[in-house]
């Protein structure tokens, strides 16, 4: 949960698990009903909840002057 949440693709968290992309997708339909999660921001806001994410955006860049 914590891969997807982060935004990776299937293709790249079934490279980091070992695993392959289909069995990626598997695991993430059945998360996504086990968490009642509709969407990926429904999934998203779940694990920010558990604190398992993220709560600030971390695709913002800061710019230091």
């Amino acid at each position: 949960m914590k891969l997807i949440v982060t935004g990776m693709l299937n293709k790249q968290v079934g490279l980091k698990l070992g695993i392959s992309e289909i069995t990626v997708k598997a695991h993430r339909g059945k998360m996504m009903q086990k968490m009642k999660a509709d969407s990926l921001a429904d999934l998203v806001k779940i694990a920010v909840r558990l604190g398992l994410a993220l709560t600030r955006n971390p695709w913002h860049v800061s710019r230091v002057s």
